[in-house]
């Protein structure tokens, strides 16, 4: 990892990141959720969803100048071409619940022109990273992602967010990560390891375990390349 580079590995839980809590230890800082590993290498774990993640990102950031920003999860696949533990570079998000329901049909507001496609934050509904030239040393499949508050189980339900997004996959935290970045003018990647695949609610067939350890070394050679 290079020292010139002050680097942030943003999660929503400690659980992601287990193996590199265990490997680096991390203290603990004056500041919700951050642990600081040295002066270039920063963990803030924000808490589950949207919410969580905007809030303490944007206050984390205006205490704190950063070169780059990490967005380190698990995810879930409406694509069945990436495979269970395959880790991906998510290149846009967009909301996918948010907006009304008609009937079985789904609107979001941007449908309903309450939110302009062409905001600053977003280029035609989505919402894309900030690059940085050191992101072209990740060699990742790129996926897309949608950004949700609850996770997908209801075959119905998947069929309609499918159609209408066609996305590669979703969590929980993405947008909230890009658009905050956006708004700040700094550079973030996210980084998401599949866990799961988005169908009728199954535990049985998911497998976290290997998603994290997967989504870890994947952190860990990333940051060597930084």
């Amino acid at each position: 990892m290079s020292e010139k580079l002050k680097i942030t590995v943003v999660a929503a839980t400690r659980l992601e990141l287990a193996p590199l809590f265990k490997k680096l230890e991390p203290k603990t800082n004056e500041f919700q959720g951050l642990f600081i590993v040295d002066e270039n290498l920063h963990v803030l774990i924000t808490g589950m969803g949207m919410l969580n993640t905007a809030a303490h990102l944007a206050i984390y950031a205006s205490k704190y100048d950063r070169d780059l920003y990490i967005n380190a999860g698990v995810c879930g696949a409406f694509n069945t071409d990436l495979k269970i533990g395959q880790v991906v570079k998510i290149v846009s998000e967009t909301y996918g619940d948010f907006g009304v329901e008609n009937d079985e049909q789904f609107e979001d507001f941007f449908d309903m022109g309450f939110l302009d496609k062409k905001e600053d934050a977003f280029q035609y509904g989505l919402c894309k990273p900030i690059s940085h030239p050191s992101f072209n040393k990740i060699n990742l499949a790129e996926a897309t992602s949608i950004t949700v508050n609850k996770v997908h189980g209801n075959e119905k339900t998947i069929k309609i967010i499918r159609e209408k997004y066609n996305a590669d996959t979703e969590n929980m935290e993405g947008l909230a990560f890009y658009y905050v970045l956006k708004l700040l003018n700094k550079p973030g990647v996210e980084i998401r390891a599949v866990s799961n695949y988005v169908e009728k609610r199954n535990k049985d067939n998911w497998d976290i375990k290997t998603a994290v350890e997967n989504l870890n070394t994947e952190i860990f050679r990333i940051l060597s390349v930084l």
